[in-house]
């Protein structure tokens, strides 16, 4: 699969963060991390047919993937209390209104922490590996945008968590700042839609930087990543979206968390609503539950 089709797919999972969610039922059916993707896969085919382009999504299957080894100790399936719940008073902090949760399990699921992080590192071309974890769980905490409206529904936080081998884990983190480096500043040409069609192309700058470090269980990760409209010489709108990934490692387990944090755009920059210190707050009380299936156990 080229480079361009996988940033085209990565673009349009992203965009999909402002549409109308559907019936509260048809999310549970899409609850899985199978069905997520693949609906994000199909929009992109929707959308490539609308602008008279090609996504070859079929050639994901194609990338090379690295097998991690069964755990030595036997550790098993992840339990659901090793993931946050919404009542948990770090997510209640960070937005009270989540009251929904849909999540799955999986069996050597490719771990993931920043889809469009890989295909900058490939970019720029570094080696990207898909690692796979033995087991994995992944929740998704959904919140209600309007009282009265049920099904106005958003999404709060996503959690996937692994369990890995030592070296599975230590290349995560390993891959994160070998990408980050070469990704502090990436100046991509994306179509520019007008009235639902192409007409041209504009200029992104996609920046990331590891904001901090080892401030929850055995390792942590704080990645931030901004885009603006514009190039590194010429912005014209700055930092339209703002993205962060919390990658913490307990034991032989690893969770990515992606909170969707909001904010307000001012001409400026963004002001995000959730603060660095709220998000490391969440990441510790993420590392204390994944303290009850970890090996070895905190």
């Amino acid at each position: 699969m080229r480079d361009d089709d996988v940033t085209f797919v990565e673009l349009v999972h992203r965009e999909l963060r402002t549409v109308r969610w559907p019936e509260p039922a048809e999310l549970r059916a899409l609850g899985s991390r199978r069905n997520r993707r693949a609906a994000v896969a199909a929009a992109a085919v929707v959308l490539a047919a609308i602008c008279g382009s090609t996504v070859a999504l079929a050639g994901a299957a194609r990338q090379p993937a690295v097998t991690v080894a069964a755990s030595p100790s036997g550790a098993g399936e992840i339990p659901v209390e090793a993931l946050l719940s919404r009542s948990d008073p770090e997510l209640r902090a960070l937005d009270p209104t989540a009251d929904m949760e849909l999540g799955d399990s999986g069996l050597e699921e490719p771990v993931r922490v920043d889809g469009l992080l890989d295909t900058c590192a490939r970019e720029h071309g570094e080696p990207v590996r898909t690692l796979v974890s033995r087991y994995s769980r992944s929740r998704n905490l959904l919140g209600h945008r309007l009282p009265d409206q049920p099904n106005s529904v958003y999404p709060v936080l996503v959690q996937d968590i692994y369990r890995m081998t030592p070296d599975g884990a230590a290349q995560i983190f390993a891959d994160l700042d070998r990408h980050t480096t070469v990704c502090a500043a990436w100046e991509q040409a994306v179509p520019k839609m007008v009235k639902g069609e192409v007409s041209g192309t504009r200029q992104l700058l996609q920046r990331w930087q590891v904001v901090d470090r080892d401030f929850a269980g055995d390792r942590a990760v704080l990645l931030r990543h901004t885009e603006s409209e514009g190039t590194g010489s010429q912005i014209v709108r700055p930092d339209q979206q703002l993205d962060v990934r919390m990658v913490v490692q307990v034991g032989d387990l690893v969770t990515v968390l992606a909170p969707e944090i909001g904010g307000i755009v001012y001409p400026t920059g963004v002001v995000p609503r959730t603060t660095d210190e709220q998000l490391r707050t969440l990441a510790r009380g993420a590392a204390t539950r994944m303290c009850l299936a970890a090996n070895p156990r905190c």
